[in-house]
């Protein structure tokens, strides 16, 4: 019986068809998944690097899963021999010989599938001679997305006069902010091909070259759904550099993003050296698919990062593990209320223009420091807001304004260094500082413009010292960046906060202690409702002033967990 809310499908690369047919594995193989996953569908790669399987290879692992009832698609990973593991060497695109021997494998693999899904090394990083010459005087960038937009339409062409019908799917890695420097154009490709597929792997996010944090694999795959709506079919993951409970976690992130169709990468890792993974993802989907069901269309924060943009390199992970719940999009919010900007925001040459347009229409405008100091003069006519080269170290903290000082005072575990922001008093307020020695250093700025405010976070030198702002100053962004959100929660950092536009909502722990969270409901007299027990009484409502609008709750998180909520 397949799950109700998504389906599950098991990758296999060539590599894995071509042991498991030499050695008659493939029914031990499958009955392995099967007794703790439903898969509904397997994609069966034709091509990896040296590994290219015959036809009669393929159709007899086609038919093998045609008789389960098991939907069947190909896939083509484009990566030539390397002679070390880590040596990911693409084809020359600048190579004609190279082009044509890629169309050739797409011909091939349309003949015998109705559906190809591209691996993502489906990109450039070639700095042969060839391409040296062939790209001139352009940037490597721009040289590189305009030849794979080229080579798309080609393998494109290719692939539909084969198979008229066929369903051409390119999968995106979870490295988006780098995109653009080794050829792949979402902008361009979502007219080029059928389908997307997102790459959700985090994997461990400390000790990987790309330190990825676990929000990036809900964010990325709403990126990817607002690029093409309807057509991102699914989110992808790997065992590679994963704890178990990283590799748990990147479950959640892609069913919590609403992922019509998870794949599971690879057959051959999963079967042999990572086999502990499948009866736990079979329990997680089993345990997922009973409540997700009740959750409706992710909704967040609006967080414009406009087409082939870079800058502050992913720090929308960052962002979200505070509990900032993003709901990304390549086009300018001009709507909403209430934005975020990073500052991949800067590739937009109007950008300043359309923020002062969201102000005088009575909106809040969040930047990062990072996007302060890309625009910094530009942004004066709104405030004399400034970046500075100063460095300050700080461990301690104030917050909430009171008369000329602050309220409340916090510290840290450690310090940090983050960089001074020049403003002017009185013009735009600090609410909230780390405090130096007889000195103090914005964290968070706000501006009235017009009708709306303009606010400036500071990121810190490293970001991931942004889980060092203590509680309190983080609950502080929390409220400012959420007065247009039904909710906002008031807790140390990486608790993260999903949200749905059918008045529910999930927190989850990345912490590794136990964490009491205040959920702070933007209404008053709330009642919230566990979705997996269906009760109401949700641990004690936090002691706070009646009347102001909102409705408190505690909730207690284990290292880890989490909990699907609605507000009643």
């Amino acid at each position: 019986m397949s799950y109700k809310n998504f389906s599950v499908s098991i990758f296999f690369n060539a590599h894995d068809l071509e042991i498991l047919n030499r050695d008659n594995l493939l029914e031990e193989c499958y009955e392995f998944f099967s007794k703790h996953i439903d898969v509904d569908k397997v994609y069966l790669e034709t091509y990896r690097g040296s590994t290219y399987l015959s036809k009669e290879d393929m159709l007899a692992c086609k038919n093998f899963f045609n008789k389960r009832g098991v939907k069947v698609s190909g896939a083509i990973t484009t990566t030539q021999k390397c002679d070390i593991i880590w040596d990911f060497r693409s084809f020359c695109y600048s190579d004609p010989q190279q082009r044509k021997q890629l169309c050739d494998i797409v011909a091939y693999t349309a003949g015998i599938f109705d559906e190809i899904i591209l691996d993502d090394f489906y990109f450039t990083n070639c700095k042969c001679d060839l391409c040296i010459e062939t790209k001139g005087s352009s940037s490597w960038s721009d040289f590189r997305t305009a030849q794979m937009a080229e080579v798309s339409k080609e393998i494109m062409s290719t692939a539909k006069q084969i198979n008229p019908s066929i369903n051409m799917i390119i999968k995106y890695p979870n490295w988006y902010d780098h995109h653009q420097f080794t050829g792949y154009t979402p902008g361009d490709q979502v007219n080029i091909f059928d389908s997307f597929y997102t790459g959700t792997e985090t994997r461990d996010s400390q000790y990987t070259q790309q330190v990825l944090q676990r929000y990036l694999g809900y964010f990325i795959m709403r990126y990817f759904e607002s690029i093409n709506p309807g057509k991102n079919l699914g989110g992808w993951f790997d065992t590679f550099d994963c704890s178990l409970n990283a590799y748990m976690e990147q479950l959640n992130m892609t069913v919590f993003a609403r992922a019509r169709e998870i794949t599971l990468f690879c057959a051959g890792l999963l079967a042999t050296d990572y086999r502990i993974c499948v009866p736990v993802a079979g329990h997680v989907f089993s345990e997922l698919d009973r409540f997700v069901g009740e959750l409706g269309e992710p909704v967040g924060i609006p967080c414009y990062k406009p087409f082939k943009s870079g800058g502050e390199d992913f720090i929308h992970g960052y962002l979200g593990m505070l509990g900032l719940p993003l709901q990304p999009t390549p086009v300018y919010p001009s709507d909403s209320k209430l934005l975020l900007l990073t500052e991949s925001a800067k590739k937009d040459p109007s950008i300043v223009g359309k923020i002062k347009s969201s102000l005088a229409a009575g909106g809040q405008v969040i930047i990062t420091s990072g996007l302060l100091r890309a625009l910094n003069s530009q942004l004066s006519d709104i405030a004399e807001i400034h970046f500075t080269d100063r460095k300050a170290l700080i461990k301690a903290y104030a917050a909430t304004t009171e008369t000329c000082s602050f309220k409340d005072y916090y510290h840290s575990d450690r310090e940090i260094i983050i960089p001074h922001i020049d403003f002017k008093t009185n013009d735009t307020w600090p609410r909230a500082v780390g405090v130096d020695n007889f000195n103090n250093h914005p964290v968070l700025l706000e501006n009235k413009y017009s009708k709306g405010k303009l606010h400036v976070l500071t990121i810190p030198d490293n970001p991931g010292d942004i889980y060092s702002y203590p509680a309190g100053v983080l609950n502080v962004i929390r409220e400012t960046a959420s007065r247009e959100l039904p909710l906002h929660i008031e807790a140390p950092s990486q608790i993260g906060l999903f949200l749905y536009d059918n008045n529910t909502f999930i927190i989850e722990s990345f912490r590794e202690t136990n964490t009491e969270v205040t959920i702070a409901v933007h209404r008053e007299n709330a009642l919230l409702r566990q979705i997996s027990t269906n009760r109401h009484k949700l641990g004690a409502k936090a002691e706070r002033i009646p009347g102001n609008g909102v409705t408190y709750f505690k909730v207690f998180l284990r290292p880890g967990t989490y909990k699907i909520l609605a507000i009643d």
